[in-house]
């Protein structure tokens, strides 16, 4: 008996916490912050801000693609320019070369110091020898 008389209390216990519920003024505010979030209107409202994100990046990301082209037919130019300079390089040691030879052979180049010691030296011995 003290079982169903238990029951009972549970059930009128249960009662009172939903009457207490229902008289809570701050149950009534989370529901309608509930209801705000969660209402087809709230939807409709983060969906809209949802297709403004996207339209924005959209945007930044078609600007990305505009630069990226851009500084690829960059680094176009800038292989082509590269190639250009080294092909003027290249010129320009031909001509060297040329002018060098051109002045060597004007010039023929001249011994170095130790050889001309060495000839002097060599001379000397050959004109004592022959004394």
């Amino acid at each position: 008996m003290d079982s169903q008389g238990n029951g009972k209390n549970n059930i009128n216990n249960n009662n009172n916490k939903e009457e207490q519920n229902m008289n809570n003024p701050n149950q009534f505010k989370l529901m309608t912050d509930w209801w705000q979030q969660n209402s087809p209107m709230a939807w409709g409202e983060m969906y809209n801000e949802y297709i403004t994100y996207i339209a924005s990046m959209t945007k930044i990301y078609k600007e990305y693609i505009e630069r990226s082209e851009k500084m690829t037919e960059l680094y176009k130019e800038l292989a082509i320019n590269t190639e250009k300079m080294t092909e003027l390089y290249k010129e320009s040691v031909k001509s060297t070369e040329r002018m060098t030879n051109h002045w060597l052979n004007k010039f023929p180049n001249p011994t170095s110091s130790k050889e001309q010691r060495k000839e002097k030296q060599v001379n000397k011995l050959k004109t004592k020898n022959k004394k």
